[in-house]
């Protein structure tokens, strides 16, 4: 797959991921795993100090709520995270003052101890 070179085009790619046929476990909180797709998207955007917010500050969050929708913009090298219960609900946000993230807002889910693309869901 060639290296996506804006929003439109890694937008693309990540659609393109449906299911998953090899996981990724985390390096430090061993109980979450990623999908192909997630593991896609932090390594075509270095990314991931992204993973590693999600799995120390969000995966605990599991332990009260089934699922986590996670959404995070980016703009001017700043971006904006959002964890909401799936109904809408915001449970937690987070401001990233500086980061190389390319512009464009992005989602994960994450239940199960698995984080996937909502493409993989």
């Amino acid at each position: 797959m060639q290296t996506p070179q804006n929003k439109e085009s890694l937008q693309q790619a990540l659609d393109q991921f449906t299911g998953t046929e090899k996981w990724y476990r985390h390096a430090l909180v061993r109980a979450l795993l990623y999908t192909e797709g997630a593991q896609f998207f932090f390594e075509e955007t270095e990314s991931y100090w992204l993973l590693d917010i999600i799995a120390t500050e969000y995966w605990p969050m599991l332990d009260g709520h089934a699922f986590l929708l996670i959404t995070v913009t980016s703009e001017a090298q700043q971006c904006h995270i959002i964890v909401e219960d799936g109904n809408g609900e915001q449970l937690k946000s987070k401001h990233v003052p500086f980061t190389t993230l390319m512009a464009g807002t992005w989602k994960f889910y994450l239940l199960d101890n698995v984080l996937l693309l909502p493409s993989e869901y």
